[in-house]
């Protein structure tokens, strides 16, 4: 039976990158609907991943390539200083009004999702 799955990183550390899109890859391996989400200080981690020298390039555009990859928080790339460089690789997403157009994890909760936050 395939489950929903959600990832939000919010930290640009590598080692919680890693597992949060290596998760996000074994969900989508198995056959669960996948979805990885950037947000907070991540949204400056779509323009270090699409680097071919990063480490985790290929893993990000495996992501990429599968959908998994769902897009940036809108607001916090703004808020960031991040919207122009997220939005080279990625899209960005805004959530609704009642949870100030973050991305939101309520409503992924509400849909039956599996909400994973890094």
């Amino acid at each position: 039976m395939s489950k929903k799955q959600a990832f939000i990183a919010y930290t640009n550390e590598n080692g919680k990158l890693f597992h949060a899109m290596t998760y996000a890859r074994q969900a989508y391996e198995r056959g669960d609907l996948s979805e990885l989400y950037f947000a907070g200080e991540a949204t400056a981690l779509p323009a270090i991943l699409d680097d071919s020298e990063h480490p985790m390039y290929e893993l990000y555009m495996n992501l990429i390539q599968t959908g998994v990859i769902k897009g940036a928080c809108e607001n916090c790339a703004i808020a960031f200083g991040n919207e122009k460089s997220a939005s080279k690789s990625i899209d960005l997403v805004k959530g609704p009004e009642s949870s100030f157009g973050q991305i939101d994890i309520l409503g992924f909760d509400d849909l039956g999702y599996r909400v994973w936050i890094f």
